[in-house]
């Protein structure tokens, strides 16, 4: 769409929120195909009659802005605010379309002029479309959407359910389901296709957000196991990086918290110790004593790409289980320089204590998961 010739004074705007109601009062009559001029000042509304199923593209453009505003305004709709809302008569928001939470599929989108908003109506009658306040003229315009269909409906489900359906990387499929806060779920797809999963969750602003992506936890499927922080209506994508359309399974489970990790193994200052690790996804813990202004090095080695770390309890519950190999831990400090041998990480106490170290790694390969752990004091 070319630009419409508009003013050049800074351009500043204050956005809706996602889910926000629209004020249907006052609202003037917009007529599709034809431009109408928004003036600068407070937010306006405007009127349009649209039959059941009629699809529109609604447009507001601004001629001159900077490259600061542009990424600003680009930034707030990223975040789930906009210059623009469409709600039905009664000023009552559409429901947030769910394909407009995910980068793909999504019906709103940032266009080099400004906001754009595809719409599909759901039943016949007024809808009303606000424009943010702003303090330069703008300029709107709705058009049809000729041959447009309306979008694949959202699939109902529950935990517990395992579903199916067709997925490639044009056509994804999305899913509800109500989740209460602080229940554990896994959500897994299997396929022969190469899926992703996206989970979004309500933000308590009256929008949604994407919380968790996995597309590769077992292959080319992916999983999801987390800890749901709202109660309400989550929304569920399986998307695909082929282009190929295939069958799909969907799974979603209760499932438990990750255990809290266990105690640390005590280590002495100067005592060499051994361990193996089973995978990338595993570690060992140790407790050291360590005495304020002392000074101590840190010495692991193993024949595969390990990692040392010094850190100190942490007792809140991971949010996901990616983080619970993790668990019982917050890293201070850690060593990756060597794809292998010994990693050497130095440091001073601070105080008189108890301080972890963590033993980790990025995969073992083909080895047996052997390493060699030892904590020295090192003179100033």
């Amino acid at each position: 769409m070319a630009a419409f010739a508009l003013g050049t004074a800074l351009f500043a705007y204050a956005p809706f929120a996602q889910g926000q109601d629209c004020s249907a009062a006052g609202a003037q009559g917009i007529t599709i195909g034809t431009v109408m001029a928004v003036p600068s000042g407070s937010a306006r509304s405007y009127g349009v009659n649209l039959q059941a199923g009629e699809a529109v593209i609604i447009d507001l453009a601004v001629l001159e802005r900077s490259d600061s505003e542009a990424g600003d305004e680009e930034a707030n709709h990223e975040a789930g605010a906009t210059p623009l809302r469409v709600c039905r008569a009664s000023g009552s928001a559409l429901a947030p379309s769910p394909a407009d939470i995910f980068k793909q599929g999504g019906e709103a989108e940032w266009t080099p002029d400004g906001p754009r908003t595809r719409l599909v109506a759901p039943e016949a009658g007024r809808y009303i479309i606000s424009v943010a306040a702003a303090d330069k003229e703008r300029e709107l315009l709705v058009r049809r959407r000729p041959g447009a269909s309306v979008a694949a409906p959202v699939t109902a489900t529950s935990i517990g359910d395992t579903v199916s359906g067709r997925v490639s990387g044009e056509m994804p499929t999305i899913h509800s389901f109500t989740g209460q806060a602080g229940q554990w779920v896994l959500l897994r797809a299997t396929s022969d296709n190469d899926t992703v999963l996206r989970l979004a969750a309500p933000d308590g602003k009256g929008g949604y957000s994407v919380i968790a992506e996995n597309d590769d936890t077992d292959g080319l499927n992916p999983a999801i196991r987390r800890r749901l922080p709202v109660s309400g209506t989550y929304y569920l994508q399986v998307s695909s990086l082929t282009p190929d359309a295939n069958d799909y399974s969907l799974s979603l489970t209760r499932t438990a918290a990750p255990a809290p990790p266990a105690p640390p193994a005590a280590l002495a200052i100067g005592r060499e110790s051994s361990g193996r690790l089973a995978d990338q996804t595993d570690n060992d813990l140790y407790a050291i004593q360590v005495g304020a202004g002392r000074s101590y090095r840190v010495e692991l080695t193993a024949n595969y790409d390990a990692v040392v770390a010094i850190g100190l309890p942490d007792p809140t519950e991971p949010e996901n289980s990616e983080n619970a190999s993790g668990a019982g831990f917050a890293a201070l400090r850690s060593e990756d320089r060597n794809l292998t041998g010994t990693e050497v990480l130095n440091f001073t106490a601070r105080s008189d204590g108890p301080l972890l170290v963590m033993v980790s790694s990025f995969g073992i390969g083909d080895t047996n998961g052997v390493y060699t752990l030892k904590v020295v004091e090192v003179a100033d």
